[in-house]
């Protein structure tokens, strides 16, 4: 080779050569450049009384307050410039009762029409106005004007608007506690003897106090005697949810929730609150506790959840039934939705404004921040009470956990926070249905557990499934959890065996039979699971909604259900079953806890982690692993020996390094977690296979829907009228209306309105409508206006007046007669004119005279005929904006 090819080679090889370095380099600096994780590094969580909460954030102690102020806290905020004001519809108030019978005395509560009545005893207009300062609207049953499904419900809701009325619940009372064996003496309800009393749980911690306060007062006026019980969450929640209401230590308690996330098609909050099988209702479905009953609202219930309907219009006819028995059984009684206002420093950035859970979503602790910051202090009203376990089979039941959870695990999928749709969070997902009438065939290498035999088995043939979910799993496996250690298959089908086994081994039900009990109505839609390649899990479930997002949500799998699907190494889970299950050292469930008399399982706390590192040494040094859960059909193993005591290890290490056993996959790892001083700290999990950078997850601020004018006539009995509605806001846009009798209380109509723009809407009022209205009467009308983009509805009332015709049509028939007269007298003097003009006995003048007076009554009467006619047409047609 010449020198010439040499040095051409030479600078070839150079130039490939430096074009390679570049481009490796490039590459480095770009990964370099991609950060993983959350907005702030560090998080810090500290308990600030609500008193003391603006003053916290003025004095730059917090940057935000996780927790809703009081009224009059907001109302001072409004125009401050160093604070902003974040409002949501996040709270919901409401008073449960105590529906056991009390086999020594009586119960007042245990009688349906009793615990109905109380309903008018409750002044939430006054409740809202003076106590909430406006920051509130009254709630009717389980959803506000604030909620999707409010749209579903809205005639019902105004059917039993109740006002109050503590004569008609006087009078409600009276008779059903006398029909009950009770009496009255001195202004006192008796029973056998002795004085009716009611056990009031009280909360103290905001105006819960207050409206249990009203309600108590309420019922000392009918003649009961009332013990006011004043109590902290800390005391409160183990009494009522933990005993059993046999025991009747309580009768009423003031409850207070937090919405998780806004809700379009509501399949959980109906049976949640009104539904036995569903585990909230009194007794709480601990099999060995007393329960309330209601067959017919569970088996509603339940075809909702499990999406039992073939239509849009046949779910919305089962959600409406089961809302009305819920009003009429009232062991539940809703008082107000509150619009929680949440505080932050005018500099931090990164919040979404969710429409269900306000500055509580999930969203905000991964994306606040403040600039030129890397820490951000958080306040709450706790950090932790003895009614906080964080354990994801049967904990999570306390906003102070909950919170802060959610900044720790990624679910498999979320809501929406403005539409409260379904969405993709840590997966994606494909689906494929054949309902709501169809089915597939599910595939006779999908699997199951059979807790019978302890093992996974083929479902085999002919089995059938209304549709197939195919969840891409590749954000998740191969990923890491927060000690390191490799997300793998095993991590997914441990918490499928987990919920099975705990339902179908009797020895496990028999220890948490609510849990137990609740799942039992869910797993049978499960029909099979499929691994397909390395990241692929299918799901076949028998389940249709005819929003496909739902029925991906459904097909999540079954497993920690107060937690989220695998949100823990399935190591953790494994070695607290020991502990639950074997030793009964701990309880899963509060209902659990309190039934043995132990711990309710948390893995934050110092002193459970100890046991679960005790028993993970134990599992280690024996080498012990559950192989039959990793063992699948085809005798494929998921894991090793080797592998799981690594894992133990892992787990062993990191109790011993931060004190607690919570460990997770989400955005950030729980650093500090000191319960006795209140304070929990969380930093960045910042490993490269985390998938989600900063500003995945912000969406910010959501729109309104707003009504812009209604245009209402006066409407005339018997003749068609017309509502003109303009809406501004996120198109497509919607218009309900409903019209009320405030005189009855009737229902007169509801429908839709119909769309002439995007953003106008006619609502027609037919002639045969309007000829059943009273003459001269006042109906309420409600219109709503509401979007498919956003979750908040906008809801006006207005007054249509009906013209009372009777006096207009009273003076057209007196004019008519009186034209008919006149027309008559004029017959007889053209009569006498022809007369005497034939006659020749009339003069000239005479006879002019004569008719000039006769034809001025015909006209005259004609004018005021022409005026008549015209005023009538005119107010039948003239439309008044407001």
């Amino acid at each position: 080779m010449s020198l010439k090819s040499n040095l051409i080679y030479f600078l070839i090889v150079t130039l490939i050569a430096f074009s390679v370095i570049t481009t490796f380099n490039t590459l480095i600096i770009t990964e370099a450049q991609v950060v993983k994780g959350p907005k702030s590094d560090i998080v810090m969580i500290k308990a600030v009384p609500l008193d003391q909460a603006v003053a916290a954030l003025r004095a730059g102690d917090i940057d935000y307050y996780l927790f809703g102020l009081r009224p009059a806290q907001a109302a001072a905020l409004v125009g401050a410039t160093d604070i902003k004001l974040y409002n949501a519809p996040a709270g919901i108030n409401s008073f449960v009762f105590n529906p056991a019978p009390d086999p020594k005395g009586l119960n007042p509560f245990s009688i349906r029409d009793v615990r109905f009545a109380i309903n008018y005893l409750i002044n939430r207009d006054y409740i809202v106005t003076t106590v909430l300062k406006g920051l509130a609207t009254p709630m009717y049953c389980q959803v506000s004007p604030y909620d999707p499904d409010y749209t579903v419900v809205f005639d019902i809701i105004a059917r039993y608007e109740f006002k109050y009325n503590p004569a008609l619940a006087d009078e409600i009372i009276s008779k059903a506690l006398k029909e009950a064996g009770a009496e009255k003496v001195g202004g006192k309800w008796l029973y056998k003897g002795s004085p009716i009393r009611i056990k009031f749980i009280i909360r103290v911690e905001d105006h819960r106090r207050v409206l249990g306060d009203m309600l108590a007062s309420e019922l000392e006026k009918l003649g009961f005697e009332v013990e006011r019980l004043y109590m902290t969450f800390r005391e409160a929640i183990p009494t009522v949810y933990a005993t059993d209401p046999a025991d009747l230590k309580w009768h009423i308690y003031t409850e207070g929730w937090g919405k998780g996330v806004p809700e379009k098609y509501d399949y959980t909050t109906v049976n949640q609150f009104y539904a036995p099988w569903f585990g909230w209702m009194p007794g709480w479905q601990e099999p060995t506790f007393w329960n309330y009953k209601n067959d017919t609202i569970d088996e509603l219930g339940k075809k909702i959840y499990r999406g039992e309907f073939t239509s849009k219009e046949e779910r919305d006819s089962l959600y409406r039934r089961a809302t009305e028995l819920g009003i009429l059984e009232s062991v539940r009684i809703f008082v107000v939705t509150t619009l929680d206002s949440y505080a932050a420093r005018a500099e931090v950035s990164g919040f979404t404004l969710d429409l269900g859970a306000g500055l509580r979503a999930p969203f905000n602790l991964r994306e606040a921040f403040v600039p030129d910051k890397n820490v951000l202090k958080v306040g709450h009203l706790w950090v932790w009470t003895e009614g906080t376990a964080w354990n994801p089979i049967g904990g999570f039941e306390d906003v102070y956990s909950v919170d802060i959870w959610r900044a720790v695990y990624d679910p498999w999928t979320w809501r929406d926070p403005f539409n409260g749709l379904p969405i993709p969070f840590r997966i994606t997902y494909t689906v494929e249905t054949a309902g709501p009438k169809g089915s597939l065939n599910v595939p006779k290498d999908a699997f199951i557990w059979n807790a019978t035999l302890r093992k996974w088995v083929y479902v085999g043939e002919e089995v059938k499934a209304t549709s197939k979910v195919t969840f891409d799993l590749s954000k998740f496996i191969g990923s890491k959890w927060h000690h390191n250690i490799t997300i793998t298959w095993a991590d997914i089908l441990f918490p499928i065996y987990h919920i099975y086994d705990l339902v179908y081994n009797d020895t496990k039900a028999s220890v948490e039979g609510g849990i137990a009990a609740t799942n039992k109505e869910v797993l049978p839609m499960f029909k099979g699971f499929r691994i397909v390649g390395d990241k692929y899990l299918e799901v076949y479930i028998d389940y249709w909604h005819f929003d496909e997002n739902y029925i991906a949500e459904m097909a999540v799998p079954p497993g920690y259900g107060a937690g989220g699907f695998a949100s823990n190494p399935w190591e953790i889970i494994y070695a607290t079953d020991f502990l639950v299950f074997d030793e009964h050292k701990y309880g899963y469930s509060e209902s659990t806890a309190e039934k043995l008399g132990v711990p309710w399982l948390s893995l934050v706390l110092k002193s459970h982690a100890e046991d679960i590192k005790k028993k993970l040494t134990e599992l280690r040094d024996r080498e012990v692993i559950p192989e039959e859960v990793f063992t699948l059909p085809d005798g494929r193993k998921l894991i090793t020996t080797e592998e799981a005591i690594k894992r133990y290890e892992a787990v062993i290490k990191w109790i011993d390094t931060y004190g607690h056993s919570e460990i997770s996959n989400g955005p950030y790892y729980v650093y500090v977690y000191d319960p006795a001083n209140q304070y929990c700290e969380l930093r960045a999990f910042r490993d490269p296979t985390y998938p989600f950078s900063p500003g995945t997850w912000y969406f910010g601020m959501p729109e309104s829907v707003d009504i812009v004018s209604v245009g209402l006539p006066t409407v005339v009995p018997g003749g068609d009228a017309q509502v003109v509605v303009e809406l501004k806001g996120p198109t497509p846009l919607h218009v309900k209306y409903l019209i009320k009798d405030p005189v009855t209380g009737e229902v007169v109509t509801y429908g839709l309105g119909t769309s002439v723009a995007p953003d106008r809407f006619l609502i027609q009022l037919s002639s045969e409508l309007t000829s059943k209205l009273r003459p001269g009467g006042i109906y309420e009308i409600t219109v709503i206006g509401y979007s498919d983009r956003v979750a908040l509805l906008s809801a006006e009332k207005h007054f249509l007046s009906i013209l009372n015709i009777q006096p207009l049509q009273a003076g057209i028939a007196s004019v008519a007669e009186q034209l008919r007269s006149d027309i008559a007298t004029l017959t007889k003097q053209v009569a006498t004119v022809t007369t005497q003009v034939g006659g020749l006995s009339a003069t000239q003048q005479d006879i002019i005279k004569t008719l000039n007076s006769a034809t001025a009554s015909i006209t005259t009467a004609i004018y005021v005929l022409i005026v008549l006619v015209i005023v009538d047409i005119v107010v039948t047609v003239v439309v008044r904006r407001r």
